[in-house]
């Protein structure tokens, strides 16, 4: 029998992952994981011992007659997963109690998209004319032409833009590589027009800002796509930074990209994550195999 019991081990386990310099958002997710199990198996407040298999089945019946939703369960069993598995690397147990224990399914679902025309709308809607007007314009047009996640496009600074190469550097995240995403023409322009009315000092500030010269936050942004989509009347569509990334990625296959640049471009570490643009985007494999056929275009 284990030594340990769950509130010892889940300090040890923190600092395990401390140690590893996971990001916080990770070690927020597994602490509220563990806290949740924790009460799960001892509602008096006492500190359970290490869980076995058959109690975590009966953890994750609990959280589905609760409702839960499927996605959450499996945020909060992937985070109770690593705990095993590091318990088992430790020797904390002789065998991780996660085994033959099977994490509920999501059924497949795609991201909201908004299309092209809609896209049209809510970059007329920005009002180009006035200092706001541009600094939005050349937002969404970020958005919607290099698929950056809103955390991405606060952090540039005047020294990743450069119009030259039309290149961005995307700063890395904890646990990150530093990429680059690409702008097409249409972009540069809206960036350009920004920059000539901008003002304040230029190196390393913020390239996006307030009328004070202050980095923006996320709720800014997300409070300044809310005024343009209610400007455009696009009636109830649901616009967000994360969606206008989303159809970023869809159209980027619609319009002949290929999955693996684009995950490039997005900064995913997997492939699967990528594909679901493909499936979204309704590629047929026909009209692909047409352009690409080795034969047909007398290469074998």
């Amino acid at each position: 029998m284990c030594a340990m019991n769950l509130d010892e081990a889940t300090t040890a386990f923190g600092l395990y992952c401390r140690s590893k310099g996971l990001a916080e958002r990770t070690l927020q997710t597994y602490s509220y994981a563990l806290q949740c199990l924790r009460k799960h198996l001892s509602p008096n407040g006492t500190s359970p011992p290490i869980p076995t298999a058959q109690e975590l089945r009966a953890f994750i019946a609990a959280m589905l007659e609760r409702g839960l939703a499927r996605g959450t369960i499996r945020i909060r069993m992937r985070a109770i997963r690593a705990f095993s598995n590091y318990l088992e690397r430790e020797g904390i147990v002789a065998t991780t109690p996660m085994q033959g224990v099977q994490i509920p399914k999501v059924p497949a679902r795609y991201p909201e998209i908004i299309t092209k025309e809609q896209a049209r709308r809510l970059l007329r809607a920005a009002r180009r004319k006035t200092w706001t007007g541009k600094r939005n314009a050349a937002m969404l047009s970020t958005f919607l032409d290099t698929g950056l996640r809103l955390s991405e496009l606060i952090a540039l600074n005047l020294e990743d833009v450069d119009l030259r190469t039309l290149t961005i550097r995307v700063r890395s995240r904890k646990g990150e590589k530093e990429r680059h995403a690409y702008m097409g023409r249409a972009l540069a322009r809206a960036l350009r027009r920004w920059l000539e009315v901008r003002g304040f000092p230029e190196g390393d500030t913020p390239f996006f800002l307030s009328r004070d010269g202050n980095r923006l936050d996320v709720r800014n942004v997300e409070r300044i796509v809310e005024r343009i989509v209610a400007r455009a009347r696009l009636g109830a569509v649901h616009i967000s930074p994360h969606i206008l990334r989303h159809t970023f990625a869809t159209h980027y296959i619609q319009n002949g990209g290929d999955p693996f640049s684009l995950q490039r471009i997005l900064g995913h570490s997997n492939i699967k994550t990528t594909v679901i643009y493909v499936n979204l985007a309704g590629v047929g494999l026909r009209e692909a195999h047409a352009k690409a056929s080795p034969v047909d275009r007398r290469l074998v």
